[in-house]
């Protein structure tokens, strides 16, 4: 029984870590890239991040799940987990603890570009991500832990 509940603990925790990591490495390497892909640079800097910078971290596509930067994520997102959903038949709550993290990357990131004091309060680095000088800092929206252990950390 305690086996049971300790592969059980150690799939939700791993999913966890893994989860931050994937926001992470793709927000700085996939998001934020350029050269490797323009398109989705474009996408998410040339337009998510210039419409909350103008605006003070407020992003109006957020409003409507059918909008530019929401419905852009919500694509992203479901790609992500559907690239993953064999794993839900090997290591199940490891997928699910993926699949509870998407949705709240979606609901804290939708809600810090749509109610910028809690966005603040909640989450300064993401906050610090838009509004700083230094855009490429701070990649972690949940929690800045890799920020934190690369030593990216940034906000004031």
């Amino acid at each position: 029984m305690g086996g049971c509940f300790m592969w059980i603990a150690l799939q939700i925790f791993l999913g966890w870590i893994y989860g931050h990591a994937a926001e992470y490495f793709i927000h700085k390497h996939v998001l934020h890239n350029n050269k490797g892909f323009k398109k989705i640079f474009k996408r998410h800097f040339g337009t998510h991040h210039r419409i909350a910078r103008k605006n003070e971290m407020y992003d109006e596509s957020y409003l409507q799940l059918s909008k530019n930067s929401s419905a852009f994520e919500i694509l992203g997102l479901s790609l992500l987990l559907l690239s993953h959903l064999p794993l839900l038949f090997i290591i199940p709550y490891f997928w699910m603890t993926l699949l509870y993290s998407a949705g709240v990357y979606y609901y804290v990131h939708r809600r810090s570009h749509i109610d910028i004091d809690w966005g603040k309060k909640w989450l300064p680095w993401h906050y610090a991500h838009h509004m700083e000088k230094d855009q490429h800092k701070n990649w972690g929206v949940r929690l800045p832990i890799f920020d934190k252990f690369f030593a990216v950390l940034s906000h004031n």
